[in-house]
C-alpha cells in the first residue's frame, strides 16, 4: 500500500512540476511576444495619429461642407409636419372645398382664372425642376 501511495505522490508531484513548468514556458512565451510586438504598438499609435489627421482634414473639405448643407436641408425638408402646419393645410383644403362646393369658380374673371392657372403652372414646373435637379437626369433615376 505504501508503495502504491508513494507512486501516487510522485505522479502527483511530477504532474504539478510539469504544470508549473508549462505555465512558466507559457508566461515566457507571452513576454517574448509582448517584446516582439512593442514596436508594432508604437507603429499602431502612429497609424492612429495618421487616421486622426486624415479625419480632421476630411472634416474641413468641401465635400464635408456639402454634406453638412445637405444634412440641414434633409432635416428641414424631410421632417414631419408640425401641428400648426397641419392645421393650416386643413384650413386651406376646407377653403378649396367650399370654393368648389359653392361654385364660386363661375364668378371669377378671366384675369383671375389666368392668374390661378399661371400660379398652378409655376408650382408644377418648380416641382419638375426640383425632381430633375434631385436625380441629376431629365429622365429616370440612377439606381
Amino acid at each position: 500500500m505504501q508503495i502504491f501511495q508513494s507512486r501516487n505522490m510522485t505522479t502527483k508531484t511530477k504532474s504539478v512540476k510539469v504544470g508549473i513548468r508549462y505555465l512558466r514556458t507559457r508566461s515566457a512565451l507571452f513576454s517574448e511576444i509582448a517584446n516582439v510586438y512593442r514596436p508594432a504598438l508604437k507603429h499602431r499609435e502612429e497609424i492612429l495619429e495618421l487616421i486622426k489627421e486624415k479625419y480632421s482634414k476630411a472634416l474641413q473639405s468641401r465635400f464635408a461642407d456639402k454634406m453638412r448643407t445637405a444634412k440641414g436641408f434633409y432635416r428641414l425638408e424631410m421632417s414631419v409636419p408640425k401641428v400648426e402646419e397641419m392645421k393650416r393645410i386643413q384650413e386651406d383644403l376646407a377653403l378649396v372645398k367650399d370654393f368648389i362646393k359653392n361654385e364660386c369658380y363661375k364668378q371669377i374673371t378671366v384675369k383671375q382664372a389666368w392668374l390661378l392657372f399661371l400660379v398652378g403652372l409655376e408650382i408644377g414646373l418648380w416641382f419638375f425642376l426640383g425632381e430633375t435637379i434631385g436625380k441629376f437626369h431629365i429622365v429616370g433615376y440612377k439606381v
